[in-house]
């Protein structure tokens, strides 16, 4: 082959590629991660906000990475150490990572408030909490907010029991566990229950309900820059404008999203020394 024939198709490839691949969509964009809190598997998580985020860029531009881990421990180191750049997570989890490296709420499901639960089989004799003094009761994680932290301070401080905690994972697993009777009861929240499958659903009893909390909250680290923070909640309200995108937001538990304010809805817990209830998740 020629010299100018090589020359000719080397031309013919470029130009071929740049109307496959425009400039604009070659260039790089940053890629911002986003972090989810473990309250289900890397599969469910995925399965749930893989259409939200591929939306959101639609929509926006913005690019998100979702990251999942495996423990409720993992989640937390991440959030210290300032990895994510947004994050879904729970209200005691957003303290901790607004002390340690200033994240910032951005909105949250104004519909409903997240309540921690105590179920137990339908079939169970169990009718009041103080009946489970001495008895195993499962918990997702010791770091889990309102089905675990939260939920052990309510009940050892509050109503004053003692129990065994038994730490199986997942709020699936709690429910799972309590339905085949390997513990007396279960910790979860309300949320994570009207997720589960029907028939799970329908063979759990909820025998007591702590006062509830402002919801978990879409957050930002700080060194996110305003106009990204800015349209992507711009983008999240759009998105609870039509049926498609109520759909999409009903998955990740935002329905309804509203602004998040910490000193109105997370400041109180700073109060509450749950810091010594923390453990370490298997």
């Amino acid at each position: 082959m020629s010299m100018s024939a090589s020359f000719r198709i080397r031309g013919w490839l470029l130009l071929l590629l740049c109307l496959l691949f425009p400039v604009s969509a070659l260039a790089d964009k940053p890629v911002y991660k986003l972090a989810i809190v473990p309250q289900y598997t890397p599969l469910f998580i995925f399965r749930n906000w893989r259409p939200l985020v591929e939306q959101i860029e639609k929509d926006t531009g913005i690019r998100l990475e979702i990251n999942t881990y495996k423990t409720f421990n993992q989640f937390i180191k991440a959030l210290q150490n300032g990895e994510p750049d947004f994050s879904y997570l729970s209200p005691y989890h957003l303290v901790l990572a607004r002390k340690k490296q200033d994240y910032i709420p951005l909105l949250r499901d104004g519909d409903k408030r997240l309540v921690g639960i105590v179920v137990v089989p339908n079939e169970s004799k169990l009718q009041e909490i103080n009946e489970l003094n001495g008895k195993t009761i499962a918990f997702p994680s010791p770091n889990a907010f309102a089905a675990s932290l939260y939920m052990r301070a309510w009940l050892r401080e509050k109503i004053g029991i003692d129990f065994t905690p038994n730490y199986v994972g997942t709020h699936g697993n709690v429910y799972r566990n309590v339905v085949h009777g390997f513990v007396s009861a279960g910790a979860g929240v309300n949320s994570t229950l009207a997720s589960q499958p029907k028939p799970l659903q329908e063979s759990l009893r909820v025998l007591y309900e702590i006062p509830g909390v402002a919801s978990h909250p879409l957050a930002a680290h700080s060194r996110v820059p305003t106009k990204i923070r800015e349209a992507l909640v711009k983008g999240i309200y759009s998105l609870s404008q039509s049926e498609r995108g109520r759909k999409l937001l009903s998955a990740i538990q935002i329905a309804k999203p509203v602004a998040a304010d910490y000193a109105a809805d997370y400041a109180f817990l700073e109060k509450l020394n749950l810091e010594k209830y923390r453990g370490i998740d298997k």
